[in-house]
């Protein structure tokens, strides 16, 4: 039998019928779909066991108590004992733990904001019975190192930081010094920090933590080395 073109079945020119031809791209259009889709789906799990195995993130949020020490304070070229008021903030720190670590070994990313007020006798220039007050308002950002115990209901941790703080005078009444109704101050900062956290579930974990911060501030004609205790209690979730 001859093909359409004249030439017989094993020529080169062969065509088949309709029917067969119909079957065969059907079959080329399954492959079509179904490859990429396998590859597609191949590629999504393993991004899911990737991110599976690559260790805990934890968001956290937290309310602090500060109880500051008492020292002394620079004001207008001399020393004064310094008296700090014990104030409340609040806080937010996200942590990463790598499987890679077996999630014993972490970093944080820590920032929070707390209130204060410091008053002390001045006495610069000769004056007499005279006090300089401030309102403080501090805010802290520190990286975190910590190292944790990663099993059980009750997982406890220390670690250290290290960032910066700012420390701003609201409404100072500091006689003999230019105030401003806000002045600033940036410095380096450090800390070191024991706690533990107890799971509820995989997921949620509440926790409570000790920190002693320590930062040196210089404003005009004013400086002081912060040092405090903080101490944290709040709620976090694992993913």
């Amino acid at each position: 039998m001859e093909g359409p073109s004249g030439n017989s079945p094993e020529g080169p020119f062969f065509f088949p019928p309709p029917n067969l031809r119909e079957t065969v791209g059907f079959v080329s259009l399954v492959r079509l779909i179904t490859l990429p889709s396998a590859l597609l789906c191949s590629l999504c799990v393993t991004d899911v066991a990737v991110a599976a195995e690559f260790g805990d993130v934890e968001l956290s949020a937290y309310a602090l108590g500060s109880w500051p020490r008492d020292l002394d304070i620079f004001n207008q070229e001399m020393m004064v004992p310094a008296s700090i008021r014990d104030s409340f903030g609040a806080g937010l720190k996200i942590g990463l733990f790598p499987a890679a670590l077996r999630r014993m070994v972490g970093l944080e990313i820590d920032s929070n904001i707390h209130g204060g007020a410091i008053s002390f006798p001045n006495v610069a220039n000769g004056r007499v019975n005279e006090t300089g007050r401030s309102d403080l308002l501090v805010s802290n950002t520190t990286f975190n190192l910590v190292l944790r115990y990663p099993n059980g209901t009750v997982r406890p941790y220390i670690g250290m930081g290290l960032g910066w703080s700012r420390g701003t005078l609201l409404n100072p009444n500091i006689a003999g010094r230019d105030d401003n109704d806000f002045d600033t101050a940036h410095a380096l900062a450090h800390q070191f920090l024991g706690g533990a956290q107890i799971l509820l579930n995989p997921k949620v974990f509440l926790f409570g933590e000790y920190r002693y911060f320590l930062s040196d501030y210089h404003w005009e004609g004013l400086s002081i080395d912060f040092r405090t205790h903080y101490g944290l209690v709040g709620a976090g979730l694992r993913f």
